[in-house]
């Protein structure tokens, strides 16, 4: 018969589900006041995630609406939108926010999580400043303009390599 090793203080407790008296008096599911006076109906989170079905230029999509309308049946607590870019620059499939003329996309993405989670879920939008995509340099310009090959440089491949060809090369 197994015993506890006598280094464990508290052990695991018997894994089982939660009774329907227990789940609904859990602390996870009971109302959370935010210091901002958001009251949450409940205390559970779907993070943010990077799903790429926006279009490229940034709008809400029907993949965008599906997406997040599934998480919401789920009635959660509340939904971080994906990382939403604030800048009105390239950056893929990836939602934006810097402009009116994604307003009614992000509308329409608030209007189908409030009816699929039948009012219980708050959506929190994570902003953030995306960098210009910029395309790598060729390589020749890039060897120009960045590497510099000095007589150290030289010196130093010419040891490694015992070839004094390299020198001064």
């Amino acid at each position: 018969m197994w015993k506890p090793s006598p280094r464990i203080k508290h052990p695991l407790p018997v894994l089982r589900s939660p009774t329907a008296e227990e789940a609904r008096t859990s602390r996870m599911f009971s109302p959370l006041r935010l210091a901002s006076g958001l009251e949450l109906r409940e205390r559970s989170w779907v993070p943010a995630m990077v799903p790429w079905r926006a279009t490229e230029e940034g709008f809400v999509t029907q993949d965008v609406l599906d997406w997040y309308g599934r998480f919401a049946e789920g009635e959660p607590g509340v939904m971080v939108v994906e990382a939403t870019g604030i800048r009105d620059i390239p950056s893929g499939p990836l939602l934006r926010i810097g402009h009116d003329r994604f307003l009614p996309g992000l509308s329409t993405l608030v209007e189908t999580v409030r009816q699929r989670s039948g009012g219980r879920t708050r959506l929190f939008i994570q902003c953030i400043d995306f960098l210009r995509i910029r395309r790598r340099p060729q390589k020749e310009r890039y060897l120009e303009q960045f590497l510099e090959i000095t007589e150290a440089h030289r010196k130093n491949l010419a040891e490694q390599l015992d070839d004094e060809r390299w020198e001064g090369a």
